[in-house]
């Protein structure tokens, strides 16, 4: 079994949010994952794409970090990478995986079906030359103790990543909350409407199935804070 410190974040760029949305002017970082396994590398997300003229123009200025460059500091080639998983498919979050013909790229399969339809994405990430789409619908191992998660709400399709390590179980939550606050707040209100007080906000049902896997701590693909349980 692996140990947290096998789970490495990897900084891909960030963009800016339009004067006109909710969050205005702010700065989005943009994170990957690595996973260290026995079986391989696994790299959840691959970074943001290019080529999209209506996102360049709404969430100017984008930065971008090459993947090559960004794997490269923690010693990790484009090479060694033996499975992706996308948590969807939005170009800020498989703009990379053109990079990678014949490696499994883990998906939902109403994630694929909804793909040419989402705001945000790029045909040309998901339908690439050597594209190895291994598409599921519902839950499915990449590896023993890698086991993706459906998610939806954000997306269609979106998915997260439960990884089994010798510390608990860590969930790589992708974009099924925005960040660790939002997430935490969705959880407590869940706690509170299980003990019986439905006065408490209700949380959105993926909330619930997070719960129910118990995890010891949570990871973003858009906060580097890390989310983890109050004791009782």
């Amino acid at each position: 079994m692996i140990g947290l410190d096998d789970i490495r974040r990897v900084r891909l760029g960030h963009y800016t949010m339009p004067a006109d949305s909710s969050l205005p002017n702010q700065k989005i970082i943009v994170l990957a994952y690595v996973i260290r396994h026995p079986e391989g590398l696994v790299l959840f997300d691959t970074g943001i794409g290019e080529d999209h003229e209506e996102a360049e123009r709404r969430y100017h200025p984008i930065v971008r970090r090459p993947l090559r460059e960004a794997l490269s500091s923690l010693g990790v080639r484009l090479e060694d990478i033996t499975a992706i998983v996308n948590c969807h498919f939005h170009l800020d979050h498989c703009g990379g995986n053109p990079l990678f013909p014949g490696t499994p790229i883990f998906a939902q399969e109403a994630e694929y079906e909804a793909s040419h339809s989402l705001e945000y994405t790029l045909p040309h990430v998901v339908d690439f030359e050597g594209a190895k789409l291994e598409l599921h619908a519902g839950e499915a191992d990449v590896a023993p103790g890698l086991r993706i998660i459906p998610t939806p709400g954000h997306t269609p399709g979106h998915q997260s990543l439960l990884v089994e390590t010798r510390e608990g179980r860590v969930l790589i939550a992708g974009q099924a909350m925005n960040d660790a606050a939002e997430y935490g707040r969705a959880e407590f209100a869940g706690r509170i409407r299980r003990s019986g007080n439905e006065e408490a906000p209700e949380p959105p049902d993926r909330i619930d199935r997070i719960h129910e896997l118990l995890p010891r701590r949570v990871f973003f693909a858009h906060d580097p804070a890390v989310w983890e349980p109050f004791a009782d």
